[in-house]
């Protein structure tokens, strides 16, 4: 059999069909662009457990040198600015003065019955009555024994005095004796009085006789100045350094109940709040049956640790006596979103490289929530990102 020579033709073909496949398996390499992805639109729940400090506009009413205080509005309900609240005896105070104004009393009495012993006088006996209910009914109160507005009983019991003693020199000859007896039942009246002081609502709101000694700290005025360590602090149960002390006692706090704070301690990086968002839920644990909307006021960070506040105007209720607590906040988020492989830290900055140039233009973003391999995002300038735009993938 006769042996074909091979030629060099047969040596350039080969050639051609080796660079051809070459070509085909490495052209990917050589000629790919750049790895993107798009922008998108998503829908994500998002559900967040966490330790929260309560912060309500209340004003605490205090006065000096109290030994007693009588309260008259009851606990947890509506008072208007000037009502009466409370009755407070100063330290001065003691039960003598009361049993001296009675010993006093029972003296005009057997002196009366003495001067009129033969004289009918029916309504001098109805005055007598008058002002006897109504000095027993100022007892009572004193006592503690019965309750009501303390203040309008003594001017109704001063308006008897008053009225029987106008009738007595009108219709009876003038006593010494008895015009000093009813002169030392009005010393003695005042004497009382003097020693009592009326505390006043300042303002329109709920009335509480419990104090925490947190109400003149954690107040919307001290939003701006509050830190994670004044949280911490309080959490723990520690009172804040500006806390100051006072002689001062505090008689009840006047709380607006549609208009409250919930400043919330969140640790790590997987939830964060973005200010202006009002859409969030919130419920306090051991108060599962109410549920509170709130918006996002503020949030600032430090150190891995996010303290954002959320602005509640639902009526707080049983929280007036909360000041601390795990809550949870739910909320329901449309927006953009990336897959999370696009995402890069600049520098302590989350972005995403927008595929505009060669390389790129970075644009920071706030990572609202990451499921799976998705991440929403909110870029932290308004109209630098969106739905479709290309970003790139550098990892």
């Amino acid at each position: 059999m006769r042996r074909r020579r091979v030629t060099g033709r047969f040596f350039i073909f080969l050639a051609v069909v080796l660079a051809a496949a070459f070509l085909l398996i490495l052209r990917p390499l050589f000629f790919a662009g750049p790895k993107v992805t798009q922008i998108m639109m998503a829908n994500a729940s998002q559900v967040q457990k966490v330790d929260c400090v309560l912060i309500r506009d209340e004003h605490v009413l205090t006065s000096d040198s109290t030994a007693r205080v009588e309260y008259i509005a009851p606990e947890n309900t509506l008072v208007n600015s000037g009502d009466v609240v409370a009755n407070l005896y100063a330290t001065g105070y003691s039960e003598s003065l009361l049993n001296n104004l009675e010993t006093t009393r029972s003296n005009i009495q057997a002196y009366h019955k003495q001067l009129l012993s033969n004289i009918v006088d029916a309504d001098l006996n109805r005055l007598d009555q008058v002002v006897d209910t109504m000095a027993m009914e100022f007892k009572n109160m004193i006592t503690h024994q019965t309750k009501g507005n303390l203040s309008t009983v003594t001017r109704q019991l001063e308006t008897a005095m008053v009225r029987r003693q106008e009738y007595l020199r009108q219709n009876k000859r003038a006593d010494n004796k008895l015009t000093k007896l009813y002169e030392e039942e009005n010393a003695r009246l005042n004497s009382i009085q003097s020693w009592r002081k009326v505390s006043n609502a300042d303002r329109d709101g709920v009335v509480s006789f419990y104090l925490d000694g947190y109400e003149n700290d954690l107040t919307p005025a001290m939003l701006d100045s509050l830190t994670i360590q004044d949280m911490r602090s309080v959490l723990g149960g520690a009172l804040l350094a500006t806390t100051q002390t006072t002689r001062q006692t505090g008689v009840c706090r006047i709380v607006d109940q549609n208009k409250w704070y919930a400043a919330a301690l969140i640790e790590g990086n997987n939830w964060t709040p973005m200010v202006g968002q009002d859409n969030y839920y919130m419920v306090m644990e051991g108060f599962e049956d109410l549920s509170f909307a709130a918006s996002v006021a503020s949030v600032q960070k430090e150190n891995g640790v996010t303290l954002a506040v959320f602005e509640v105007r639902d009526p707080l209720g049983p929280l007036i006596y909360r000041r601390t607590g795990r809550a949870q906040f739910s909320i329901t988020l449309t927006g953009l979103s990336v897959r999370t492989e696009a995402l890069y830290n600049d520098n302590g900055q989350m972005g995403v490289w927008v595929y505009d140039v060669p390389g790129g233009t970075f644009v920071p973003v706030e990572v609202l929530s990451t499921t799976g391999n998705i991440s929403m995002i909110q870029p932290l300038v308004d109209g630098s990102l969106e739905l479709g735009q290309q970003v790139l993938i550098k990892k």
